[in-house]
């Protein structure tokens, strides 16, 4: 092309000038963008903030991961110790947890037990302190009819702790036995034997040989001038 064609020299300029124009532009959005982003007022974020956006967001998906193995690794030794564990093992382990709950419910059924037993008590009392015509025909109906209705809830407790095998401890007149009793009282005498209870403050438990509770007594002893004293 020769300097003096003055034609193609404008050509070219213009063809410089449109490519110019071209890298100014801006480039279209990708298809399938949705249009409210390309119409958000939000500035585009620069390639800095974009590479450590992503940084952070891999060390967030490297720390989930290490999380997820550890608690994989967690479940999966638990299996184990449950597969390595005999049948035997599980049974027994049932078997206490039965016997744990059988003895609780025990425990709750001789306190109510003890309740029935001091109102009973109290209304006999009551029962046996009236006199008169006013006491035969005013308060004795009721409370005969209390200690009755009182004696036959107790019958029937009773009978549901004989079948769960719970056996009262025999104390009144019995030898101090420290392995089912406590003594919190003792009686000075010269006639009964010492060593021996003679007042049951709290009935005391056993359910096959095991102690539910121990029973509270009154234990006899020597009175203070018949003690004997070291030599």
């Amino acid at each position: 092309m020769s300097a003096a064609d003055p034609e193609r020299r404008r050509l070219l300029g213009a063809a410089l000038a449109r490519w110019l124009d071209d890298l100014d532009a801006a480039e279209p959005p990708p298809p399938g963008l949705a249009p409210e982003v390309t119409a958000s007022p939000e500035p585009v974020p620069d390639l800095f903030s974009v590479l450590g956006q992503l940084a952070a967001l891999t060390r967030e998906t490297q720390l989930q991961g290490r999380a997820t193995n550890r608690l994989h690794a967690d479940v999966s030794a638990a299996l184990d110790r449950l597969v390595e564990r005999s049948p035997e093992a599980i049974a027994r382990t049932l078997a206490d947890a039965r016997r744990d709950a059988r003895l609780e419910l025990v425990a709750e059924l001789i306190e109510v037990r003890d309740r029935f037993t001091r109102g009973l008590d109290e209304a006999r009392r009551r029962l046996a302190a009236l006199r008169g015509i006013r006491a035969r025909f005013g308060q004795r109906p009721v409370l005969a009819a209390l200690v009755e209705g009182a004696t036959l809830a107790r019958d029937r407790l009773d009978d549901v702790l004989r079948r769960l095998d719970v056996v009262e401890v025999p104390c009144l007149g019995k030898p101090f036995d420290p392995a089912v009793m406590r003594a919190v009282d003792v009686a000075e005498t010269t006639s009964g034997v010492v060593g021996t209870v003679v007042e049951v403050f709290r009935p005391g438990y056993v359910v096959n040989g095991r102690v539910i509770r121990y029973a509270e007594v009154k234990v006899a002893g020597a009175r203070s001038g018949e003690r004997t004293t070291p030599a």
